[in-house]
Protein backbone atom coordinates (compact mmCIF):
# COMPACT_ATOMS: atom_id res chain seq x y z
CA UNK A 1 0.00 0.00 0.00
CA UNK A 2 2.90 2.21 1.10
CA UNK A 3 4.56 1.59 -2.43
CA UNK A 4 1.67 1.86 -4.69
CA UNK A 5 0.45 5.56 -2.90
CA UNK A 6 4.11 6.31 -3.64
CA UNK A 7 3.64 5.89 -7.31
CA UNK A 8 0.08 7.05 -7.61
CA UNK A 9 1.72 10.52 -5.97
CA UNK A 10 4.09 10.20 -8.81
CA UNK A 11 2.20 10.00 -11.37
CA UNK A 12 -0.19 12.80 -10.20
CA UNK A 13 2.74 15.45 -10.14
CA UNK A 14 4.69 14.01 -13.43
CA UNK A 15 0.96 14.62 -14.87
CA UNK A 16 0.62 18.21 -13.54
CA UNK A 17 3.89 18.83 -14.72
CA UNK A 18 6.59 18.71 -11.87
CA UNK A 19 8.70 20.56 -10.08
CA UNK A 20 9.10 22.54 -12.79
CA UNK A 21 5.15 23.36 -13.47
CA UNK A 22 4.61 23.11 -9.58
CA UNK A 23 7.33 23.92 -7.50
CA UNK A 24 5.30 25.00 -4.77
CA UNK A 25 3.99 21.90 -3.90
CA UNK A 26 7.26 21.01 -3.24
CA UNK A 27 8.53 24.04 -1.23
CA UNK A 28 5.20 23.65 1.01
CA UNK A 29 5.81 19.83 1.31
CA UNK A 30 9.33 19.46 0.46
CA UNK A 31 11.80 19.67 3.59
CA UNK A 32 13.66 22.85 4.58
CA UNK A 33 14.36 24.46 7.95
CA UNK A 34 12.93 27.51 6.28
CA UNK A 35 9.54 25.85 6.22
CA UNK A 36 9.75 24.25 9.95
CA UNK A 37 10.91 27.18 11.33
CA UNK A 38 7.63 28.97 9.65
CA UNK A 39 5.70 26.29 11.49
CA UNK A 40 5.46 24.39 8.39
CA UNK A 41 6.16 20.63 10.83
CA UNK A 42 4.25 18.61 8.60
CA UNK A 43 7.23 18.41 6.35
CA UNK A 44 9.15 15.90 8.34
CA UNK A 45 6.92 13.59 7.19
CA UNK A 46 5.24 14.49 3.77
CA UNK A 47 8.56 15.23 2.17
CA UNK A 48 9.14 11.44 2.06
CA UNK A 49 5.50 11.17 -0.51
CA UNK A 50 7.56 13.11 -2.71
CA UNK A 51 10.43 12.55 -5.12
CA UNK A 52 12.61 14.61 -8.51
CA UNK A 53 11.86 12.08 -10.71
CA UNK A 54 10.73 8.53 -11.23
CA UNK A 55 13.92 7.00 -11.02
CA UNK A 56 14.63 8.72 -7.53
CA UNK A 57 11.02 7.07 -7.13
CA UNK A 58 11.92 3.51 -8.31
CA UNK A 59 14.72 3.22 -6.03
CA UNK A 60 13.03 3.67 -3.25
CA UNK A 61 10.02 2.02 -4.02
CA UNK A 62 12.37 -1.37 -4.87
CA UNK A 63 14.12 -1.05 -1.86
CA UNK A 64 10.93 -0.79 0.36
CA UNK A 65 9.14 -3.50 -1.58
CA UNK A 66 12.00 -5.96 -1.37
CA UNK A 67 13.77 -5.07 1.82
CA UNK A 68 10.63 -3.85 3.76
CA UNK A 69 8.83 -6.98 3.14
CA UNK A 70 10.84 -8.76 4.44
CA UNK A 71 10.72 -7.15 7.19
CA UNK A 72 7.21 -7.11 7.01
CA UNK A 73 6.83 -10.32 7.30
CA UNK A 74 9.65 -10.97 10.60
CA UNK A 75 8.52 -8.48 12.81
CA UNK A 76 4.95 -7.55 11.18
CA UNK A 77 3.13 -4.11 10.53
CA UNK A 78 3.42 -2.29 13.08
CA UNK A 79 7.07 -2.76 13.52
CA UNK A 80 7.22 -2.16 10.05
CA UNK A 81 5.50 1.25 10.10
CA UNK A 82 7.37 2.20 13.31
CA UNK A 83 11.17 1.44 11.61
CA UNK A 84 9.91 3.04 8.52
CA UNK A 85 8.33 6.33 10.21
CA UNK A 86 11.41 6.80 12.76
CA UNK A 87 13.99 6.39 9.60
CA UNK A 88 12.12 9.41 8.35
CA UNK A 89 11.78 11.29 10.85
CA UNK A 90 15.38 10.81 12.47
CA UNK A 91 16.87 11.14 8.91
CA UNK A 92 14.66 14.56 8.82
CA UNK A 93 16.33 15.93 12.31
CA UNK A 94 19.60 15.10 11.19
CA UNK A 95 19.03 16.91 7.80
CA UNK A 96 18.09 19.90 9.73
CA UNK A 97 20.57 19.51 12.18
CA UNK A 98 23.91 18.76 9.87
CA UNK A 99 23.18 19.16 6.18
CA UNK A 100 24.63 22.40 4.61
CA UNK A 101 22.87 24.91 3.01
CA UNK A 102 24.88 24.88 -0.18
CA UNK A 103 26.20 21.54 -0.53
CA UNK A 104 28.32 21.75 -3.65
CA UNK A 105 30.06 24.81 -2.05
CA UNK A 106 30.58 28.01 -4.21
CA UNK A 107 29.16 26.41 -7.20
CA UNK A 108 25.84 28.70 -7.97
CA UNK A 109 23.06 25.45 -7.38
CA UNK A 110 19.72 26.59 -5.54
CA UNK A 111 20.62 26.89 -1.43
CA UNK A 112 18.22 25.04 0.96
CA UNK A 113 16.99 23.40 -1.65
CA UNK A 114 13.45 20.71 0.05
CA UNK A 115 14.53 17.81 0.77
CA UNK A 116 11.91 15.06 -0.84
CA UNK A 117 11.65 11.29 -0.96
CA UNK A 118 11.64 8.36 1.19
CA UNK A 119 15.08 7.11 1.52
CA UNK A 120 15.23 7.58 5.01
CA UNK A 121 12.52 5.18 5.41
CA UNK A 122 13.91 2.98 3.32
CA UNK A 123 17.04 2.73 5.00
CA UNK A 124 15.92 2.31 8.12
CA UNK A 125 13.67 -1.01 6.71
CA UNK A 126 17.48 -1.83 5.15
CA UNK A 127 19.87 -1.56 8.35
CA UNK A 128 17.01 -3.30 10.28
CA UNK A 129 17.22 -6.32 8.34
CA UNK A 130 20.96 -6.70 7.86
CA UNK A 131 20.94 -6.11 11.35
CA UNK A 132 18.00 -8.88 12.38
CA UNK A 133 20.03 -10.98 10.02
CA UNK A 134 23.91 -10.38 11.21
CA UNK A 135 25.42 -13.72 9.51
CA UNK A 136 22.88 -14.15 6.68
CA UNK A 137 24.42 -13.38 3.43
CA UNK A 138 22.38 -10.50 1.57
CA UNK A 139 22.02 -10.97 -2.25
CA UNK A 140 23.28 -9.87 -4.52
CA UNK A 141 26.83 -8.41 -2.99
CA UNK A 142 27.02 -11.81 -1.02
CA UNK A 143 28.70 -10.29 2.11
CA UNK A 144 27.64 -11.26 5.69
CA UNK A 145 24.20 -8.68 6.75
CA UNK A 146 26.57 -7.16 9.34
CA UNK A 147 29.21 -6.13 6.99
CA UNK A 148 26.91 -4.92 4.58
CA UNK A 149 24.73 -2.48 7.15
CA UNK A 150 28.06 -1.12 9.02
CA UNK A 151 29.95 -0.56 5.12
CA UNK A 152 26.50 1.46 4.34
CA UNK A 153 26.36 3.39 7.27
CA UNK A 154 30.21 4.19 7.29
CA UNK A 155 29.81 4.83 3.32
CA UNK A 156 27.14 7.10 3.62
CA UNK A 157 29.02 9.07 6.69
CA UNK A 158 32.08 9.77 4.19
CA UNK A 159 30.14 10.90 1.61
CA UNK A 160 28.64 13.50 4.42
CA UNK A 161 32.45 14.28 5.21
CA UNK A 162 33.80 14.87 1.42
CA UNK A 163 30.41 17.34 1.19
CA UNK A 164 32.74 19.83 -0.67
CA UNK A 165 30.13 22.96 1.42
CA UNK A 166 30.77 21.16 4.63
CA UNK A 167 34.06 22.75 4.43
CA UNK A 168 35.49 19.71 6.75
CA UNK A 169 39.48 19.92 6.27
CA UNK A 170 41.14 17.46 4.21
CA UNK A 171 37.78 15.54 3.48
CA UNK A 172 35.74 18.74 1.47
CA UNK A 173 38.94 19.30 -0.97
CA UNK A 174 38.82 15.67 -2.08
CA UNK A 175 34.49 16.35 -2.34
CA UNK A 176 35.93 19.53 -3.93
CA UNK A 177 38.09 17.50 -6.50
CA UNK A 178 35.57 15.01 -7.25
CA UNK A 179 33.23 18.19 -8.18
CA UNK A 180 35.86 18.94 -10.77
CA UNK A 181 35.50 15.30 -12.17
CA UNK A 182 31.93 15.76 -12.54
CA UNK A 183 30.58 14.07 -9.91
CA UNK A 184 28.97 16.96 -8.37
CA UNK A 185 25.71 15.46 -8.23
CA UNK A 186 26.83 12.83 -5.66
CA UNK A 187 26.64 15.56 -3.21
CA UNK A 188 22.90 16.58 -4.12
CA UNK A 189 22.04 13.40 -2.01
CA UNK A 190 21.39 13.65 1.38
CA UNK A 191 23.76 11.47 2.74
CA UNK A 192 23.29 12.62 6.63
CA UNK A 193 19.50 12.18 5.81
CA UNK A 194 20.04 8.36 4.94
CA UNK A 195 22.20 8.02 8.11
CA UNK A 196 19.99 9.23 10.70
CA UNK A 197 17.32 6.74 8.80
CA UNK A 198 19.74 3.84 8.85
CA UNK A 199 21.03 4.78 12.79
CA UNK A 200 17.26 4.61 13.73
CA UNK A 201 16.72 1.03 11.86
CA UNK A 202 20.02 0.03 13.61
CA UNK A 203 18.45 1.45 17.01
CA UNK A 204 15.36 -0.64 16.69
CA UNK A 205 16.71 -4.12 15.50
CA UNK A 206 18.67 -3.93 18.30
CA UNK A 207 16.00 -4.13 20.61
CA UNK A 208 15.23 -7.21 19.71
CA UNK A 209 18.84 -8.39 20.13
CA UNK A 210 19.19 -8.32 23.79
CA UNK A 211 20.87 -11.63 24.99
CA UNK A 212 18.03 -13.18 26.87
CA UNK A 213 17.43 -12.83 30.64
CA UNK A 214 19.17 -15.89 32.59
CA UNK A 215 17.27 -17.68 35.22
CA UNK A 216 20.22 -16.45 38.04
CA UNK A 217 19.54 -13.01 36.57
CA UNK A 218 15.30 -13.24 37.57
CA UNK A 219 16.39 -15.03 40.90
CA UNK A 220 18.74 -12.00 41.86
CA UNK A 221 16.52 -9.63 40.91
CA UNK A 222 13.40 -11.25 43.07
CA UNK A 223 15.90 -10.87 45.70
CA UNK A 224 16.41 -7.34 45.41
CA UNK A 225 12.98 -6.53 45.18
CA UNK A 226 11.46 -8.76 48.01
CA UNK A 227 14.86 -6.82 50.21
Amino acid sequence: MLCLALLVIQLALSFLGGFAAIPQVFDWFGLTREGVMHGRVWQLGTHALLHGNWMHLLVNVLAIYLIGGRVYHILGARSFTAIFGGGVLLGSAFHLAFHPAQPMGVAGELVNAPLVGASGGAMALLIALTSLAPDSRMWPVLVSGRSLGRGILLAEMLLYLITPGLDVPGFSAVGGWMRGLGWGALFEVGHIYHFGGGVFGLLYARRFLRPPVTLAELQRQREIGGK
